[in-house]
């Protein structure tokens, strides 16, 4: 499904993008457009999703208390009320850091926000693009050529909170 001005605008009144979101978005539309030619033959070919931004990432620790508290006192970052355990949400801005519990550091998985999120199309995209992917509930994850794993989801993946900056 293409993405127009309209939509993006609809989405942005009802509170499922951001204002930078909405900028980021109609920015990549107007660098799309501008590629474009009259030539059909031309033209790249559409992408499996456009991604907004950065959602969030999600790093593997092997301490989240002293993960939590060199984030907060490096970076200035807050955590986001939760629970005691894994996965730990730092807010950076109007990202989350996810900090998950594991035996060895490693980077998790970065994942993008992209319009009009749903996850049973989201599968069939990643499917019809020909890569394999990773469903985890209503997460869909695959994997980028070098193996790193990237997931994509709606403005509130990852802990977002819409309209909630932190203090």
């Amino acid at each position: 499904m293409a993405v127009d001005v309209a939509t993006m605008v609809e989405q942005f009144v009802a509170g499922r993008l951001t204002r930078r979101e909405l900028v980021w978005g109609l920015t990549a539309l107007v660098a799309a457009a501008a590629g474009t030619s009259g030539d059909a033959q031309a033209r790249p070919p559409a992408s499996t999703f456009l991604a907004l931004g950065l959602n969030h990432l999600a790093l593997r620790v092997t301490d989240l208390d002293r993960s939590q508290a060199f984030y907060e006192r490096q970076l200035g970052m807050t955590r986001i009320p939760g629970g005691s355990g894994s996965p730990r949400l730092m807010a950076c801005g109007p990202h989350v850091l996810n900090l998950f519990k594991a035996d060895a550091p490693q980077m998790d998985h970065v994942c993008f926000t992209v319009p009009d999120y749903d996850a049973q199309a989201a599968e069939a995209r990643v499917r019809a693009a020909g890569l394999e992917p990773i469903v985890e509930a209503d997460r869909v994850h695959f994997l980028d050529p070098d193996g790193y794993k990237l997931q994509v989801g709606g403005p509130n993946a990852g802990g977002q909170q819409l309209g909630r900056r932190p203090a």
